[in-house]
This record gives structure tokens, C-alpha cells and sequence, in this order.
């Protein structure tokens, strides 16, 4: 099991902007804040994986987003943007570039929260990434 805590704040990954250069069309991330986000949760996880080699097979994703609160804002839970496969997105691509997993194809389960920081609980990400060990489906 591999476990580390990622402070900022969060970052989605997957709006593509199109730009034609030449006689090519060149698709770049829209998110500017996107590339920081990523090497610092790729440090973050080679970090808790020192020295371990990748997690082989099957993998769980458990991650538990906070999002800074805006000072307007009274609901309950960040029911709004970003988008939470979005935000699980680019931790399942920093895990690959850490070397935790060899591929993130091999996450077949993730479980994913979104709510808003506070004083106890920082804006950032706690991500856990273990053999999966639930039931297949085809026995």
C-alpha cells in the first residue's frame, strides 16, 4: 500500500485546446495549473514509494479531494467544477510517471470524494493506492 498526502490545490486534467501549427493540429492540456499539480503529486508518490517496486496487477485508487472553500459559498459539498474523474485523472497519470504502477490501466477500482478544506483538514489530496483485493465479477 502505497500513501501520501499532496497539499495544494488540486488539479483536473482532460480539457484539451486545439492549435494549429503549420500544417499540424497540436491538442495541449487548457489547464495551465495542470503540469505543477502533476510533478508535485509524482514527487509526493515516488517519495511514499522509495525504494519499492511498482504495484503489480490489479490496483485500488482511494483518493479524498480538498477543495479551498470559496468565502460566498454555504453548501455542504463542492457539488461544482472540477469534475471529480477529471481531478482522479491526473493522479492516476502521476502515479504511472512516480513508478508506483507500471500503467494506470491496471486501476480497476477507484473511490473518490470531493469536499471542501478547512483549518483540520488542508487543501490538497490524500491518495492511497493498493492491491486490489475485491471479487471478480466473472467467478
Amino acid at each position: 500500500m502505497i500513501q501520501a498526502f499532496i497539499p495544494g490545490i488540486p488539479q483536473p486534467q482532460g480539457s484539451k485546446a486545439a492549435f494549429k501549427r503549420g500544417q499540424k493540429i497540436v491538442m495541449v492540456e487548457s489547464n495551465r495549473k495542470l503540469p505543477a499539480w502533476r510533478k508535485l503529486v509524482t514527487e509526493k508518490l515516488e517519495a511514499a514509494n522509495a525504494s519499492c517496486q511498482p504495484l503489480e496487477g490489479a490496483v485500488a485508487l482511494d483518493v479524498m479531494f480538498f477543495l479551498p472553500r470559496p468565502k460566498s459559498v454555504t453548501r455542504a459539498f463542492p457539488s461544482v467544477k472540477p469534475d471529480l474523474d477529471k481531478l482522479c485523472r491526473s493522479i492516476g497519470d502521476s502515479a504511472t510517471d512516480a513508478g508506483v504502477v507500471n500503467d494506470d490501466s491496471q486501476i480497476v477500482e477507484i473511490v473518490a470524494y470531493k469536499c471542501y478544506a478547512s483549518d483540520e483538514l488542508p487543501a490538497g489530496a490524500l491518495v492511497t493506492l493498493s492491491e486490489f483485493i475485491g471479487v471478480s465479477l466473472d467467478k
